[in-house]
């Protein structure tokens, strides 16, 4: 080996060694479908009909927020008899500025889902459990709609009984008897 092809090696072995790593996913907890249940004030198959972002001081930092105005298509929990409900999540764009919250649930406009919902001590909705709480619905071929997971879902752990998967890839009539059953 030349001194070209020594010095080109070590130089790799140096960068490899120096330049920090990519992290392409967040991890978290699972939360069991009794648990994610029992955590929320409202449980419903909603479609968002538009959002609005704008600044927000949540605990001692101004963040990003979300309000998501929710038409409630069937409530499976919790309903007071609104059809129209205000969501906030985490994160969005104020002009050219965004930001991203890995593992906060994402609802997209006029994309049918079902929700788990609870309310903060501000009196304000937000998803129980982020990601985890959002379940957009996707037709199947027969045109059935199902359950898929959020698609900010984290990387989860310990997920043995996670509401992830025993949810995903349901029926609404089938995710609504799992969910109830959860509540007794």
């Amino acid at each position: 080996m030349d001194r070209r092809q020594t010095l080109g090696l070590m130089g790799t072995l140096l960068a490899t060694l120096t330049l920090p790593r990519v992290s392409h996913a967040t991890t978290a907890r699972a939360v069991s479908l009794s648990d994610l249940v029992r955590r929320s004030t409202r449980i419903a198959h909603a479609l968002p009909l538009e959002g609005n972002s704008r600044f927000e001081d949540i605990g001692d930092t101004r963040h990003i927020v979300t309000y998501t105005r929710l038409r409630i298509e069937e409530a499976f929990y919790g309903s007071t008899g609104e059809s129209e409900i205000l969501v906030r999540t985490l994160g969005g764009h104020v002009g050219k500025l965004g930001e991203i919250v890995h593992g906060e649930a994402q609802l997209a406009v006029d994309e049918a889902c079902v929700v788990f919902l609870q309310m903060n001590p501000d009196g304000i909705e937000l998803v129980t459990e982020m990601a985890q709480g959002h379940y957009p619905l996707l037709s199947d071929a027969s045109g059935s709609l199902r359950l898929q997971p959020s698609r900010n879902m984290a990387r989860l752990i310990g997920n043995q009984n996670a509401a992830v998967a025993q949810l995903s890839n349901l029926r609404i009539a089938e995710a609504r008897s799992l969910i109830l059953g959860a509540r007794r």
